[in-house]
């Protein structure tokens, strides 16, 4: 066992501290698809400097929006190579936020994103650090204004896309990951001066579906009923079954943070849209969720959205909410295999609590992956939400379940008891809303 090697690389422009670049005729400097280059940011390996590496991506809570993800790195900086004064520094002129910043284990791409501040450290005897906080393009994203114009009426999916094509936005083709989306939008002007990152997270609460940055820096979005990949399921345990990976803490939660028994909708321009559920608010008290100025197509949408919503929140959940693994206890498989881990993935999670009475076992989808990385250490932290949300699908043995631990939904929104179980053949998928 060993701890994964993780590597660091921030970009710079080297040719502007007169550093490496390509020259014509040089018998070094003039070889193609050598290391010199022609100009402008280069990712530069800076792993040797690295003393600490944090990473946090995601979310903890299952009905709040995904956050920029975030990075921390600590560099040794006694040879002032980061100190922005120092003119015998290697990037002398290049210690600038904005720069691009590409972390990764064992090969595997684990965060992308720019730098924020950098901040320097001194201490008597010459000990100095250069430490980076770095967002990932959501920083971007967040700092971009659009433009007035009015939309058309599409899909929750080309909605986004729309955005990311505005000349003002010009998001890069090759760096998104978007599903068409199941919500019809309502075409609508948008104001001049419009936030690009707010704008989309409007389009994301109105589907509603999921949007972040990917590990790799794309712009990713998955509508609400995309089916996680269900082959080869990471399996959690902690009885020691074949296959499975040990995780060394586990959090389970039963409460009220994701119950809400009142759920009022409200489209653009629209009258509000409430359902309610009686049985629960005698037990629990009244709980609202109320959601405002979507970009739904008419009331009968919103009723729809509410009816959704409402039968996913009314009754509070027993889950696993997050769990910890040290990866420098494990083999390289299995380091392989946690690494891989993706938001939205689905994790099968087994526990016995106690080692008393018979293990436990739940689905929980990825909201939120950490990373807390040093010398000889390295733990992940992964912060799980309900796949309850997710599809029925005939024969299949997670989602295909009848009565089972995942409630399932009707694509029309109608609700129905608890016991009653409809599929409707014409679609490849049905829902039930059991509340």
């Amino acid at each position: 066992m060993s701890n994964p090697g993780t590597k660091v690389y921030i970009a710079f422009d080297l040719t502007a501290s007169g550093g490496s670049f390509f020259a014509l005729n040089d018998p070094v400097r003039g070889v193609l698809d050598s290391q010199y280059v022609l100009g402008g940011d280069v990712l530069v390996d800076v792993t040797n400097y690295v003393a600490a590496v944090s990473i946090s991506r995601g979310k903890s809570r299952e009905l709040d929006r995904f956050t920029a993800g975030q990075a921390s790195v600590t560099l040794h900086n006694d040879d002032r190579t980061f100190d922005p004064f120092y003119a015998d520094s290697p990037y002398f002129s290049q210690i600038l936020p904005r720069k691009q910043v590409v972390i990764e284990s064992n090969g595997i791409r684990q965060f992308t994103g720019y730098i924020d501040d950098w901040d320097l450290t001194y201490q008597l005897g010459g000990k100095s650090y250069a430490s980076i906080s770095c967002i990932d393009g959501f920083l971007q994203l967040s700092a971009t204004q659009i433009d007035s114009f009015t939309t058309t009426s599409q899909l929750s999916g080309e909605r986004i896309e729309a955005i990311l094509n505005r000349p003002e936005v010009a998001w890069p083709a090759g760096e998104r990951d978007i599903d068409a989306g199941q919500e019809t939008l309502v075409a609508d002007t948008v104001p001049e001066n419009t936030n690009a990152l707010q704008y989309l997270q409007l389009v994301e609460s109105t589907e509603p579906g999921a949007l972040f940055m990917s590990k790799s820096g794309a712009v990713t979005f998955r509508d609400r009923i995309t089916i996680p990949p269900l082959v080869d399921t990471l399996i959690f345990a902690d009885d020691e079954r074949p296959e499975s990976v040990g995780y060394s803490d586990i959090q389970v939660i039963y409460g009220s943070e994701n119950l809400y028994n009142r759920v009022v909708v409200t489209r653009e321009s629209g009258t509000p849209q409430a359902v309610d559920n009686f049985a629960s608010q005698d037990i629990f008290g009244v709980q609202t969720l109320s959601l405002d100025g979507l970009l739904l197509t008419s009331d009968e949408d919103a009723l729809v959205l509410a009816d959704y919503l409402l039968g996913r929140y009314d009754q509070p959940e027993l889950r696993f909410s997050s769990l910890q693994v040290k990866l420098h206890d494990k083999n390289t498989a299995d380091q392989a295999e946690l690494l891989a881990v993706e938001i939205q993935d689905v994790i099968k999670i087994v526990f016995t609590p106690n080692g008393i009475g018979e293990a436990i076992e739940r689905y929980g989808l990825v909201t939120g992956i950490s990373h807390n990385i040093g010398i000889d250490t390295h733990s992940v932290t992964f912060d799980f939400g309900s796949v309850q949300d997710f599809p029925l699908i005939l024969d299949d043995p997670i989602y295909g379940r009848l009565g089972g631990a995942l409630p399932l939904y009707d694509d029309i929104g109608s609700s129905y008891d608890d016991d009653l179980v409809r599929y409707d053949g014409t679609e490849e998928f049905g829902y039930i809303l059991a509340f």
